[in-house]
């Protein structure tokens, strides 16, 4: 117990500084690890060339790939429009339902024409669409 009797203000302020330093010390290290160049490691498996053949391909074949689904969308509402200008005024909408797949009951419900009319329109439509 005499140690700590003698244990004044300056031994606090010492031992204080010891253990900042050992600290000090420990974190110096270990950003000196961090610094230190690790040797590289191999990350292409094939020859760099190839790979960006293949990037360079995925990517225009994607880009292919999104521009063929919107000249397909872009056909279909060409064929709805030119299905709707081939048709009387008061046909029109009664035309664009029974290509978008509706039956006749509906149409006629929703276009406020007969299911007589509706069937026709759905007929109609059916012989444009399976013709080539």
């Amino acid at each position: 117990m005499e140690f700590f009797e003698n244990f004044g203000l300056r031994e606090m302020v010492i031992g204080t500084a010891a253990l900042l330093g050992v600290y000090a010390g420990f974190i110096i290290m270990r950003l000196a690890r961090l610094s230190r160049p690790r040797p590289p490691e191999s990350v292409w498996k094939q020859d760099p060339g190839v790979f960006g053949e293949q990037v360079v391909k995925s990517g225009i074949e994607a880009e292919l790939e999104e521009l063929r689904g919107e000249v397909a969308a872009l056909k279909e509402r060409i064929g709805l429009l030119e299905a709707a200008r081939n048709v009387s005024p008061q046909y029109g909408e009664a035309v664009a339902l029974a290509q978008k797949g509706l039956d006749a009951q509906q149409i006629a419900e929703r276009c406020d024409i007969s299911v007589a009319e509706a069937e026709m329109v759905c007929a109609l439509s059916r012989a444009r669409t399976e013709q080539p």
